[in-house]
């Protein structure tokens, strides 16, 4: 437990100080931010389509972070033969994988929260959708600060303290986001949206199970064959429900729809237009996300004992 908990947290500081995690963070987070722009004198309700476009952002930056997370620590571990100097450790291969699941998991955490911080309070300064809308742009304020802040105490941090910029940064905004969230929640008249945490977790859920894919794809220590295949299976996977019900049910097909990743199950409009996620639903998406997470990890698993984790490609 204690080595899982260490390689843990090693994967996890890996992850957050990579710059690519902070351009995702940064590029989701400004363009959340400027949608009422792209809407504004166009749609007669923008909010609703504000909304789509937050919750899509949410979910490609999930995704991508997760697929790009794994192959950094997992297949560009395996190429730099950091791998193979771990397992010659007293460390197993199940370790090894679980630990960088476990990793990649919290790290999602860092990028959905101040996403889904700036996705409400865009819903709360409105949108210009004629002349006569009521827009409070003082809400410019809680959004930009966050930001600005994070940029100043991270570049700080680095400057006097040789601390990592990327790092530093995530760590930052993530916290000086959820207390802008927590200041506008104060000086607002009206409650916020903040249910919208609950459809969140179903898009971290999503990123979850994309990983020890990913894992398996990463062997072959391509950053391209990673990413496409991990695209395509999340395509699969998002209308599998649309096409296994034009196949006639057997045995061959039930085993092939359970194999598939259901993203479907994650994505749902309905969660954030009108509220009708429960507990019951959250629980079960969970149930189905850890056992498909585990036998993913022990096909992989499967996998690399038939592989030669130092050998050549």
């Amino acid at each position: 437990m204690r080595s899982v908990l260490a390689l843990t947290q090693i994967s996890f500081y890996n992850i957050i100080r990579q710059s690519a995690f902070s351009l995702i963070i940064t590029g989701c987070y400004l363009f959340i931010l400027s949608t009422p722009a792209f809407t504004m004198f166009t749609f007669l309700n923008a909010k609703k389509f504000i909304l789509d476009i937050g919750m899509a952002t949410i979910l490609l930056a999930v995704l991508g972070s997760s697929v790009l997370s794994v192959f950094s620590i997992v297949g560009g571990e395996m190429e730099e033969k950091t791998a193979t100097l771990l397992l010659s450790k007293p460390i197993s291969c199940f370790t090894f994988l679980f630990s960088k699941i476990l990793a990649v998991s919290f790290s999602l955490l860092f990028i959905i929260i101040p996403l889904v911080t700036i996705l409400i309070m865009t819903l709360r300064m409105g949108v210009p959708e004629a002349a006569y809308s009521v827009v409070k742009y003082s809400t410019l304020w809680f959004e930009f600060i966050p930001l600005i802040l994070a940029v100043a105490v991270a570049g700080a941090s680095n400057y006097f303290g040789e601390k990592n910029f990327g790092s530093s940064f995530v760590i930052s905004l993530n916290i000086f986001a959820i207390l802008s969230l927590f200041l506008l929640s104060l000086v607002e008249e009206k409650p916020l949206q903040l249910n919208l945490f609950k459809p969140a977790l179903l898009l971290w859920m999503s990123g979850i199970i994309i990983a020890p894919i990913t894992s398996i794809l990463s062997l072959r220590g391509n950053i391209f064959f990673a990413l496409t295949f991990s695209f395509l299976i999340f395509l699969v996977g998002v209308s599998s429900d649309y096409f296994f019900k034009k196949i006639p049910e057997n045995f061959g097909t039930r085993i092939l729809y359970s194999f598939i990743p259901n993203f479907r199950i994650f994505w749902n409009e309905e969660f954030w237009h009108k509220g009708s996620l429960n507990l019951k639903y959250i629980i079960a998406s969970a149930e189905y996300t850890i056992f498909y997470t585990f036998a993913m990890l022990l096909l992989g698993l499967t996998i690399w004992e038939r592989r030669e984790i130092a050998g050549g490609r």
